[in-house]
């Protein structure tokens, strides 16, 4: 298997770089250090993708336009021979509630892989439909470790625990029971 370099970022948004000069300002100064990145990761490796999150308030990392800035990345992005771009669609604090996954495909033909809080009626919607090409599930499979099982059976779902998340030990990791011991 090739080595994959992967590169993630939280934002480009305008909270996020409050800076002046060659990476603050336009929205094509805020994307230049993720672009360098791209290049530079696309010239160490065969395999790149990019994980975004357009629309992630974390530390204040608000854009004053997360439309305009995903779709003037998607076109980007589109002639970079990236390997997958990965697109978190919403904002773990609700702070920004809009669409960023239409105009990203509408600019970018390549894989995309959705996530953030999509049922699997939803996600098998949105791949029907051409939206996405795969969904990631990240947080249901921290404490549903049959995750895929249990989306085909319907089955109910286990919540997280979120005081055992990124913390030591097994708790809220290994020890969460599989859907035939629930």
């Amino acid at each position: 298997m090739a080595p994959t370099a992967t590169c993630s970022t939280p934002s480009c948004g305008t909270a996020a770089t409050g800076a002046r000069g060659p990476y603050g300002g336009p929205v094509a100064n805020r994307a230049r250090l993720l672009l360098e990145v791209l290049e530079a990761a696309r010239a160490e490796s065969p395999l790149v993708g990019l994980r975004i999150s357009p629309l992630n308030g974390y530390n204040a990392m608000v854009d004053s336009d997360p439309i305009g800035l995903s779709g003037w990345l998607a076109e980007r992005l589109e002639s970079t021979g990236l390997d997958y771009l990965h697109v978190m669609r919403g904002d773990f604090l609700g702070q920004q509630h809009v669409d960023v996954l239409t105009p990203i495909r509408a600019g970018f033909s390549g894989v995309l892989v959705g996530n953030m809080g999509y049922t699997a009626e939803e996600a098998n919607a949105a791949i029907a439909a051409g939206q996405l090409d795969a969904v990631a599930f990240g947080t249901p499979f921290l404490a549903n470790p049959d995750l895929p099982e249990r989306l085909r059976l319907g089955a109910p779902r286990q919540s997280p625990d979120p005081a055992t998340c990124y913390s030591p030990g097994p708790a809220g990791y290994t020890d969460c029971p599989f859907l035939e011991s629930a």
